[in-house]
């Protein structure tokens, strides 16, 4: 080996160890995120700058203490008789922490040690299985590993050039969320797969594929769709044209599927009879977004969610039998709320699901027909029309940062700044304030007054820009999206199968957590901690923005609904935070999440925030 490619070699491996080191760091602060909000909090199990055993504490801790005024939260884990301690750059009532060290461990009467992402996540399940009396949970391990990993891979691909204007950017926007959930224990887990398979398909590396396909007659296509034109023209104008034999049609699947369908027995008799044909792939490439099953090929009315049978963080994201029509059910049924929103809410946009074609075979038992449907489901979304001069943004993308530490958010805000003449602070403000009337106000008014409860979190709502400043929202994903019962009594849903209305069909007090989740805490609690995460003082300044904003949401749209709520909220009522970190612990699937309290920032006396 040359002097030459020696060198070649070590900076390699100092590439693959920054990579390495950046996704454990990440990891750690995920999964400290999601124990803290979900445990430690409500348990009153967090501890800040306590002077006990202060000069036991490593030297990093302290000199970040004595040198640079931060701050030191210790979390207790009381069962196994455990402590944790991180320097972090100051307390978030929120939760959102700017973590400024290693995590280190102790127990009683042993000395502090530093914690990778290994053992903090074991010192962590092993409370957690004390707390609730089970076995240590060594498939959730093996998860987070599994994240750790796969974020590494998305880091040594991770691009922080501009993105650009427009619909580039945009779907620059999509396929860069290098760390994922900032609250998950597994923000970037995908279970059961390859590695060759997701380096193929992860939009994180900036994936782009044609899409499989395989035909059936079009007696064993079933579809649904709420507009006059059916569901499979909607497709149509989609794909590419393919010969097929007289009385087929296309059916396309998402190329990762491919395999579950062929291992399914219905499909294997089907093949071998020629009641099904496996074209392959064909076509221009389709770029996976964030959902990484959701599908946008730019040019196209449509985005394609396909189904996906593979386990992404919480969930396998295959369309369900029942969520293949709710979705078109609820886009049908939303039709005149969307007007209302409309008209009263220029500025937002629902991306509907107007259709959805798949396979069924009716002379197959039941449970063959439903395997066949989930694994050929394929949901319609609306691709909107993005107004001239806008740059569309996933929020998530927006409220994250990049490989090299920024946000775009900030990028954003200093460009805002400079179009306007203002200070930092000023377009920080000028564009929380934009944001949270753009997004917020509509989503009470659909709650309040129209008893839809949506379900905007980061990943499903889509922020238009115009100078860096929120022009526009455009919410997406109904397969979230409930109805509260009292405006929707069972006469306005007879067009959904009773198993279809029992999966939109929401009380009114979880209605209202599910808001408070997505909204406050997954969404805003986000943008406030990016926009003030390097200012102390303006973080306070953000909250009162949205105090105001929800005054003034109340005096023009309204209703006894809404007033109640907001009073609650300004009341200093807990938030509702949803239990990402436990759903795991306990195996517990997704829509059994169940909800601890956060302590609101309303709660805090004003101008001691």
């Amino acid at each position: 080996m040359t002097l030459g490619s020696s060198a070649i070699a070590l900076h390699r491996a100092f590439k693959l160890q920054d990579r390495h080191d950046q996704a454990s760091t990440r990891s750690i602060w995920a999964l400290l995120n999601a124990y803290c909000r979900e445990v430690a909090a409500p348990a009153g199990e967090l501890t800040w700058d306590s002077p006990f055993g202060a000069r036991a504490w490593p030297q990093v801790i302290q000199q970040h203490r004595r040198l640079r005024g931060g701050h030191v939260l210790q979390v207790s884990l009381p069962l196994s008789g455990q402590l944790l301690l991180i320097a972090v750059e100051r307390p978030s009532i929120t939760l959102n922490h700017a973590y400024r060290s290693e995590p280190f461990g102790a127990c009683f009467g042993k000395p502090w040690q530093a914690l990778d992402w290994q053992h903090l996540a074991r010192m962590l399940l092993c409370e957690l299985a004390l707390r609730f009396d089970q076995p240590f949970n060594e498939e959730l391990l093996a998860q987070i590993g599994n994240s750790v990993e796969l974020m590494g891979e998305f880091i040594a691909a991770a691009s922080d050039d501009d993105w650009g204007q427009g619909e580039v950017a945009y779907l620059r926007s999509e396929q860069s969320l290098t760390f994922g959930h900032a609250f998950h224990p597994t923000p970037k887990s995908r279970e059961g797969v390859a590695l060759d398979a997701i380096r193929r398909y992860s939009p994180e590396l900036g994936a782009a594929f044609p899409l499989h396909y395989f035909a059936a007659a079009a007696s064993d296509l079933a579809q649904a769709s709420h507009l006059a034109e059916d569901a499979y023209a909607q497709l149509e104008r989609q794909l590419p044209d393919l010969p097929l034999p007289p009385g087929y049609r296309a059916l396309p699947v998402h190329p990762w599927q491919v395999e579950h369908i062929r291992s399914l027995d219905v499909v294997r008799q089907a093949l071998d009879s020629g009641r099904l044909l496996d074209l392959g792939p064909a076509g221009e490439p389709w770029y996976p977004t964030a959902s990484v099953r959701t599908l946008f090929q730019p040019g196209r009315d449509r985005f394609l969610k396909c189904s996906l049978h593979v386990r992404l963080t919480n969930c396998v994201r295959k369309n369900a039998w029942y969520e293949l029509e709710s979705a078109v059910g609820l886009s049908r049924l939303l039709d005149a709320e969307a007007g209302a929103l409309g008209e009263t809410f220029p500025a937002l946009t629902l991306m509907t699901e107007p259709g959805f074609v798949t396979a069924d075979f009716r002379d197959q038992p039941r449970e063959a027909r439903i395997a066949l449907q989930e694994a050929f489901g394929l949901i319609l979304r609306q691709t909107p029309a993005w107004g001239e001069g806008e740059t569309p943004l996933l929020a998530a993308a927006l409220f994250a940062d990049t490989a090299s530490g920024g946000s775009p958010l900030e990028r954003e805000v200093m460009r805002l700044a400079r179009h306007r003449g203002l200070s930092r602070e000023e377009a920080a403000l000028h564009w929380f304030e934009a944001y949270v009337e753009h997004l917020v106000h509509p989503m009470l008014f659909a709650l309040c007054r129209l008893g839809v409860v949506f379900e905007p979190h980061l990943q499903n709502v889509v922020v238009g820009l115009r100078h860096g400043l929120p022009s526009h929202i455009y919410i997406r994903d109904l397969e979230g999206t409930k109805l509260l019962p009292e405006p929707w009594p069972d006469e306005r849903l007879t067009s959904l199968t009773e198993r279809a209305r029992a999966s939109v069909r929401y009380p009114e007090e979880l209605g209202i957590k599910r808001i408070g989740y997505c909204l406050l805490i997954n969404n805003l609690a986000q943008a406030v901690f990016f926009l003030a995460r390097d200012d102390a003082g303006l973080e306070p300044r953000l909250w009162r923005c949205l105090e105001s904003s929800l005054v003034r949401y109340q005096q023009r749209h309204g209703n006894a609904f809404s007033a109640r709520l907001i009073e609650r909220w300004l009341e200093g009522e807990p938030w509702p935070n949803k239990t990402n970190l436990l759903n795991r612990v306990l195996k517990r699937a997704d829509r059994a999440s169940e909800y601890v309290p956060l302590a609101s920032p309303f709660a805090q006396p004003r101008d001691t925030q």
